[in-house]
This record gives C-alpha cells, sequence and structure tokens, in this order.
C-alpha cells in the first residue's frame, strides 16, 4: 500500500500568515485549504492508501484553547476516514501538564502519533523540557514527527531543529520510533549517519523538490544515495508529501523521474537500483505503520 506519512490539517482560519505566503510562493498545486474531504481526492487520483495527518502548533505563544481546537479539527476529520487517515496531535511543552495533554490525545481522542516543530514551536528537539514527551510516547511505541533540518521560512528559525540535534534523541530513546519530517534537509550526510546509528530512526521525503526545474529529483537522489551508501538500504526511508503545502502529485512525479533516472543510469555510476526508489514511493511507509499496529484498514474506527 502507498502511504503519505506526512500531510497537515488545519481548523478554520487557523493557518499563520507565514505559511499562507509560503504555499503562494510555491506556485500551482500548493495551498493550505485542507480537510478530509480534500485529502482523500487527492490521496484517490494518486494511489495513495492512507495517509498521516498532523495538527500543527505553529508558534511557541499558541495557548491551550487554540492547540485544542486544532486537535479536536484533526480528530473529528480522521473519524470521517478512519479506514485510511491517521490522525498525529500536537502538544505544547511548556504546558502546565504536557504528558496529561498527550495521554488525553492518544487515549480520549485516539490520535496515533505525535508531531512537534522546533521551529515553531521555537524549541530544540534536544532541549530537556521534551524528554518526559519522548519518554511517553516510547512507553506507547508510537512514533514521533519532527520538523527536521532547515525551514527556509522566515521569521522560523532553523537552529531548533538542526539534523546533528538529533542523536541525542536516539541514544537517549532507542526504542522511540523517530521520523525527521523532509530528511534533516539540508544536511543528508548526517542524515545518513543516523539512519546507519539509530534502527528507529526514519526520514520523509516531504518538500525535497528542486526549485530549478531541471533538477526537480536532485534532492531526493543525493538523500538515498548517502543513505544506501552509508545505513546499507533505503528502507528507512518513508513517502511524505507535506499535502497541502505540497501537492501530492508534484512529489510523486519527482520520484517517478527519479526512478526513470535510476533505470538509465550507466552501471556503477549510482549505488542505488530501482528497486530502492519504488519501495520508498509503495512501500516503506505501510511496513512501518504496519509494524507499529498503526496502519489503518477496513474495520478500522
Amino acid at each position: 500500500m502507498r502511504v503519505d506519512v506526512h500531510t497537515h490539517m488545519w481548523a478554520g482560519e487557523g493557518v499563520p500568515m507565514f505559511l499562507r505566503s509560503y504555499a503562494d510562493g510555491r506556485g500551482a498545486g500548493s495551498g493550505v485549504d485542507s480537510g478530509a474531504a480534500r485529502l482523500l481526492e487527492s490521496m484517490n487520483e494518486n494511489g495513495i492508501g492512507a495517509a498521516v495527518t498532523v495538527a500543527l502548533a505553529h508558534s511557541r505563544d499558541m495557548g491551550s484553547d487554540e492547540l485544542d481546537r486544532i486537535n479536536h479539527y484533526v480528530s473529528e476529520q480522521v473519524a470521517l476516514a478512519p479506514d485510511r487517515l491517521i490522525g498525529f496531535c500536537a502538544v505544547d511543552p511548556r504546558a502546565d501538564d504536557p504528558v496529561g495533554d498527550l495521554r488525553a490525545e492518544i487515549e480520549e481522542r485516539g490520535a496515533r502519533g505525535l508531531k512537534l516543530h522546533g521551529s515553531m514551536q521555537e524549541i530544540a528537539v534536544d532541549d530537556p523540557l521534551l524528554w518526559p514527551i519522548y519518554e511517553t510516547m516510547q512507553e506507547y511505541r508510537l512514533p514521533v514527527l519532527h520538523h527536521a533540518g532547515d525551514i527556509g521560512v522566515l521569521p522560523c528559525r532553523d537552529g531548533f531543529t538542526r539534523a546533528t540535534r538529533f542523536d541525542e534523541i536516539g541514544c537517549s530513546f532507542p526504542e522511540l520510533p523517530v521520523i525527521l519530517g523532509h530528511a534533516g534537509r539540508i544536511d543528508f550526510s548526517t542524515v545518513a549517519g543516523l539512519l546507519r546509528k539509530h534502527r528507529n530512526f526514519y526520514v520523509d521525503v516531504s518538500s525535497l523538490i528542486g526549485r530549478d526545474p531541471g533538477s526537480r529529483s536532485f534532492q531526493l537522489r543525493q538523500l538515498l544515495e548517502l543513505t544506501k551508501s552509508w545505513a546499507g538500504s533505503t528502507g528507512q526511508v518513508l513517502l511524505g508529501s507535506d499535502f497541502p503545502l505540497y501537492s501530492q502529485d508534484t512529489t510523486l512525479a519527482v520520484i517517478d523521474e527519479l526512478v526513470e533516472l535510476v533505470g538509465d543510469a550507466p552501471a556503477g555510476s549510482t549505488p542505488l537500483v530501482v528497486e530502492d526508489v519504488v519501495a520508498v514511493r509503495d512501500r516503506n511507509a505501510a511496513t512501518f505503520l504496519s509494524d507499529l499496529g498503526i496502519l489503518p484498514g477496513p474495520g478500522s474506527g
């Protein structure tokens, strides 16, 4: 089954202006309109059987009421298609009881993972304030999806989510499933080392789309070649799109472009074979979620 592990939903008008401006600058196919109906339509058009959709805490200063509204909206939308959608919640690590909030989202609203955005929430991913949250997620054996690496959007600062910060998490929480969103762009060498060292680490390929029309798949190729060379396979690389900020069809078109390039590459010019790229597109994410027991299917919900 083809699964997208990185999509977003927003509650009503709860999209900050800087994200609206970013989406406008990405051109056709990029936007902020979301919801189960629009996501499912895109999934159907692109042969995607299931998707993770996340609540996003887009500011350090979001109040508990606003964060609760976003989490409620995502869980409500997921309930419209529980056989295809998987909801991840957001929490405020500076709240009075973030672990209690997290447990409530998992046990009462059915969240199957957590989304943290260190750059927007202005907290380093290796800040000890997050340790109780990581401990709780490891206890549930549910994944944490991080924004990882550069964000490239003003006014957000990149230092909170540098790829070099994640090693401490892997060493301290070896049983915690961790997804590095955007594959820790642009530091793919560090990311390949993390995947080699931490078998509980995964990355998704969302937004790895070159702005130069002539080399749209260069970043993805670089990531996969480094990962296979250092980690031994591309099995820890998952399909993700960042929908609706990036379209699923464009994401898949870039992967298909790389499939063709690898297929036509002269022998010995790349460590990749076509199957390495096809697995990223069509299988790895489903295997990951199935191993955790959270892949939806008929009868879910």
